[in-house]
């Protein structure tokens, strides 16, 4: 039996878009999330109930894929799924879709559980997988390998990691990751183009106080760009972004 599909509507609201119009990296994100845990909250087994146990669910990595961006104002439906998990690891996806159905964004993601204490990954307990109605499998769909960065041919910019930057599990939010990535484009660079999909993996915590910098590679005559987050020499997020040029 496939686990349920959780479903709610949601409009784009104009802070969450760019200058295109569009919704950025960082606010996708943002929604899709939002509505796992409003799912979470409804079988109730939202963050702060998870928490209770000393740990909490930590994102691995995102597969995105954008057909095409929401608008400001544009009312959609959106639908996430905790689909399979093994004794580490569990697979959840998403949906943005129209209101006529048709998807707009799709989104695979690998999560772990994390000891709140030790800040290490920890056995997934059952308890908080069977009521989504998630398949316990051996092993998982594999995620998107992600292009090899050339850190001899790569832009940089320094950001400070400032209280704003930390969510509720005391290191900073997963998704403001993209924005700092995308930060490192030019003006003119993001003008005339717009992402067709992303995907980003995050191998370490960033917390308050650490001086970010962020470096990109621009490939495949800028169709192409291919990011990292660095802390004292370590990366701990990548990133690779597919455009297409408009007029």
């Amino acid at each position: 039996m496939a686990a349920e599909i959780f479903t709610e509507d949601y409009k784009i609201t104009n802070f969450e878009t760019n200058l295109h119009g569009t919704i950025t990296l960082q606010y996708l994100l943002d929604v899709i999330v939002q509505a796992s845990e409003d799912q979470s909250q409804a079988i109730n087994l939202g963050t702060e109930k998870v928490q209770e146990n000393g740990v909490t669910w930590v994102v691995i990595q995102y597969d995105v894929d954008i057909k095409e961006l929401p608008k400001a104002g544009q009312p959609v439906k959106l639908q996430t799924q905790g689909t399979s998990y093994t004794k580490s690891f569990a697979n959840r996806h998403f949906w943005i879709r129209d209101m006529d159905g048709h998807i707009l964004v799709e989104v695979k993601s690998l999560w772990v559980m994390m000891n709140l204490t030790t800040r290490k990954m920890v056995r997934i307990p059952e308890s908080v997988v069977t009521p989504y109605g998630s398949e316990k499998v051996k092993r998982l769909e594999r995620l998107h390998k992600l292009h090899k960065f050339d850190v001899d041919n790569a832009k940089k910019m320094k950001f400070p990691v400032t209280f704003n930057d930390i969510d509720f599990n005391g290191h900073v939010g997963n998704t403001r990751y993209i924005n700092w990535m995308s930060d490192t484009l030019s003006f003119d660079f993001q003008k005339g183009r717009l992402p067709t999909g992303f995907s980003i993996k995050f191998e370490d915590e960033v917390r308050y106080g650490d001086q970010v910098t962020s470096e990109v590679n621009i490939i495949d005559d800028g169709n192409t760009t291919v990011h990292q987050i660095m802390v004292d020499g370590k990366a701990r997020s990548m990133a690779e972004i597919t455009w297409k040029k408009i007029n």
